[in-house]
């Protein structure tokens, strides 16, 4: 995708002069599942009703945040707010909701560098992840969600307009050297496990720490050869360049790296960034994978930049392999550039005032995580 207007196809600038027109379409257009949600009605109000086209584009196109630490997940005794309210308020379809594994042993620093403070405890983390997992067990009975669990889900959770979540955890701390948990979590509804996070586990390489395990190792191979197995998304986000090289090599399904941003210049990377090189993303890209874009706010400061480092990401990988990875509630004390789901018609405003087509949205916003997920799960 070209960075700016003048170089954009025939298709994309017919898409920004429709936009403009649209403007002027007070055509009362809403999406009638919107209603009933009173505050999200309210703050999209102007967004729908002034742009039929956006609010036509929302309501046909499947909504997928593929990383999400939405409502409390990480750590906090109850939810914060009524995810599927903001999920059906801003017409999306699903969020990859997901709890850090390692949480009890890592703390965020001033800078907002995240930190190791010290080893965990012989099954501190398994137990902190069951308890995260009842967590989510009651979110899901208590605000009417529905999990996708199989093949063809998020695609009938969108038909029923009901609001959904994937389940997944980051980072494989808690399974301790014993695989078999991996099969205890699939069968809690968990359908997406990122390998590694910021603690330095036994599976691999992070891009935070020193490499010293030579990229996956023999157990992290193993792991991924059981996620395949059973039928969850492999999740490649916070892992070494040598790491991500190794799991496309046996991995048997699209990698997904849930959530970074592409770097502009590769000649300028820091050490330890959780940025990614244009190889680095290629090489999911070449899996057939994704790699999601997150709404940083030390990267981004607003939507329209954040859609910026999509355009930038389509053009380095194509569209057929960008899509949304927000890390809702993941900067610590900073909120992200879009943390309320029932903004969601803003975010598209601001993908088609960048110059994507509606085909190109489709795609980023939920379609290609859809792909990587059907071939990922089981029937």
């Amino acid at each position: 995708m070209s960075s700016c207007a003048e170089h954009c196809d025939p298709t994309r600038r017919s898409v920004l002069r429709g936009l403009a027109r649209s403007g002027a379409l007070a055509t009362g257009a809403t999406l009638g599942w919107l209603a009933g949600e009173a505050e999200g009605a309210a703050r999209n109000n102007d967004a729908l009703q002034t742009d039929a086209e956006t609010a036509a584009l929302v309501e046909s196109l499947i909504a997928v945040d593929m990383h999400s630490h939405a409502a409390g997940v990480n750590g906090r005794p109850a939810p914060t707010y009524d995810l599927a309210a903001r999920l059906r308020s801003g017409g999306m379809t699903a969020v990859c909701l997901c709890h850090s594994a390692d949480v009890p042993v890592i703390r965020r620093e001033p800078d907002g560098k995240v930190v190791t403070v010290r080893s965990p405890h012989p099954g501190e983390l398994w137990n902190h992840t069951k308890k995260r997992l009842a967590w989510v067990d009651a979110l899901v009975q208590a605000q009417g969600l529905r999990r996708a669990l199989k093949r063809g889900d998020l695609e009938a959770l969108h038909a029923d307009r009901a609001p959904a979540i994937v389940q997944a955890i980051e980072g494989s701390q808690f399974l301790e050297g014993r695989l078999e948990r991996i099969g205890e979590v699939f069968a809690r509804g968990v359908r997406q496990l990122q390998v590694v996070h910021f603690f330095v586990s036994e599976m691999g390489d992070n891009q935070t720490e020193p490499a010293t395990q030579g990229g996956l190792t023999a157990l992290g191979k193993e792991a991924i050869a059981e996620c395949n197995r059973l039928g969850l998304v492999v999740d490649v986000a916070h892992a070494s360049m040598a790491f991500v090289e190794a799991a496309a090599q046996v991995c048997k399904t699209p990698l997904l790296l849930s959530h970074t941003a592409i770097a502009k210049r590769d000649d300028r990377m820091q050490r330890f960034t959780r940025l990614v090189s244009s190889a680095h993303a290629k090489l999911v890209a070449q899996t057939g994978g994704v790699v999601g874009i997150w709404g940083a706010p030390l990267a981004y400061k607003t939507i329209d930049q954040w859609a910026d480092g999509l355009a930038h990401a389509a053009d380095i990988v194509g569209a057929d392999h960008v899509g949304m990875g927000t890390d809702n509630s993941g900067f610590g004390a900073l909120p992200g550039v879009w943390e309320d789901y029932a903004d969601f018609p803003k975010v598209v405003q601001a993908m088609r005032r960048r110059g994507f087509t509606a085909a190109e949205i489709r795609k980023i916003a939920g379609g290609n995580y859809v792909r990587v997920f059907n071939r990922s799960v089981r029937a």
